[in-house]
This record gives C-alpha cells, structure tokens and sequence, in this order.
C-alpha cells in the first residue's frame, strides 16, 4: 500500500474513535444525570440551585459588559438554558475531564515512558 492509502486509513480510523470517544461521553453524562435525579434527590436539588447561581453569574455579566445585548441574550439564550441544561452541561464536562485523565493516564501506564504528553 502506498503512504497516502495508509494515511487516509489512519485517519478514518481516529475519526471513528474519536466519534466513538464522544457517543461514550454522552451517554456517562446522561446516566450520572439520571442517577442524581433518579437516586440522590436532594443532592440533586443542591447541584440544580449552584447551576442557578451560576446562569445568574453570567446574566449579570452580559448585563455588565453589553446592557443592550443583554435582554436578547437573555430572552433567546439564557432564557432558554435552565439551571438543569446548565447541569448537565457541567456534569457533561466533568465526564469529559475524567475520561481524557483516564485515558491519559492508561495510556501513559502502558507506555512505560515518563516523558510521554
């Protein structure tokens, strides 16, 4: 085979794992949501009150750095984005840190290599 046949196998094969990567991401992410709002109710209540906080954090600070812009942001973005799409988003994120330490971390101890990035 020649090289531009071996290297346009490599990258199918990494756009299929990282597409992979991200389906697996997404489906942790919904199950720990599922199971704080299915198990841990009150913990639950907690995480959603801290997402509020947060998307008031941000509607202040649009307000702050563009007044003008901060009704219609607030109307079609922030309006819609509740604390529980903010939690999600957050727990989405927390998924995604670990699974890449996770996998940073496998891949470093298998390597054996110190310097590995």
């Amino acid at each position: 085979m020649t090289a531009v046949l071996k290297s346009i196998i490599a990258l199918i094969f990494v756009i299929v794992a990282l597409a992979l990567y991200v389906i697996v991401e997404v489906v942790v992410a919904m199950v720990a949501y599922m199971y704080l709002a299915l198990n841990h109710v009150e913990t639950f209540g907690h995480l959603i009150a801290y997402s509020r906080d947060l998307l008031n954090l941000f509607a202040n600070q649009l307000e702050q750095w563009s007044p003008e812009l901060a009704t219609q942001a607030y109307t079609t973005l922030l309006g819609e984005l509740g604390p529980k799409s903010i939690l999600l988003l957050l727990i989405g994120l927390a998924v995604s840190a670990i699974g890449r330490l996770a996998t940073w971390s496998a891949r470093r101890w298998f390597t054996g290599r110190v310097g590995y990035p």
